[in-house]
């Protein structure tokens, strides 16, 4: 077997002890995605793999990081990036950041929202706090910013950054990094999830 399929494989069955459950479709339902894009995958005799966009979710639903087995420690300084929670309290409606978020997501497929902690893309204009959107769907072009995933197959783990594209590398674009050194788009340890497609800048007060 492909052993990055094996390594997804050995992921997703720690995850689901971790959470308790005992079928794909119970874990579908928890991570908020098709059954059949955990079963299929899951089968030794069927030769694809997880989607990027299928493991993001199930992460998210196990509160870890992408390929980052539960209760390990990441050994990852804090993350540069994470996924938008929207305010499910009871003043959710009359949130700015709520409801421009919502309008920029509603209605597209592959639309995700995060939120910014990384000075990386300063000269770029994107800063922390910010909250871009993320198109699942877009073909990444030169000068894009995009939003790639670096795995570490040896521990297992996976990191969320936001880059500028330069095939075939990807490049920060900040003064506090100064030079730092670029990312080549391999498919494997270095893979592009998206697009940025839009950008929600927070007063200072709901950013913080």
């Amino acid at each position: 077997m492909d052993p990055v399929k094996q390594q997804q494989i050995d992921w997703v069955k720690a995850i689901m002890a971790h959470l308790g459950v005992t079928s794909a479709n119970a874990l579908a339902l928890l991570a908020g995605i098709n059954p059949a894009n955990i079963q299929r995958p899951l089968s030794e005799n069927y030769k694809g793999k997880f989607g990027v966009d299928t493991i993001a979710k199930i992460a998210a639903a196990a509160k870890v990081r992408p390929m980052e087995f539960p209760n390990r420690p990441s050994g990852l300084a804090e993350p540069e990036a994470s996924q938008f929670v929207f305010d499910m309290g009871k003043d959710a409606i009359d949130s700015n950041v709520d409801r421009a978020v919502r309008e920029l997501t509603r209605g597209r497929n592959g639309r995700d929202p995060w939120v910014i902690h990384s000075h990386a893309l300063e000269l770029s204009g994107i800063l922390p706090g910010d909250v871009v959107i993320v198109d699942l769907n877009m073909q990444p072009h030169p000068k894009d910013i995009v939003c790639a995933q670096i795995y570490q197959w040896s521990t297992m783990r996976a990191e969320t950054v936001f880059r500028v594209y330069e095939p075939p590398y990807l490049l920060t674009n900040s003064m506090r990094f100064g030079t730092s050194k670029p990312l080549l788009v391999d498919g494997n340890e270095v893979i592009i999830r998206g697009v940025v497609d839009g950008l929600f800048r927070r007063r200072a007060a709901e950013a913080a």
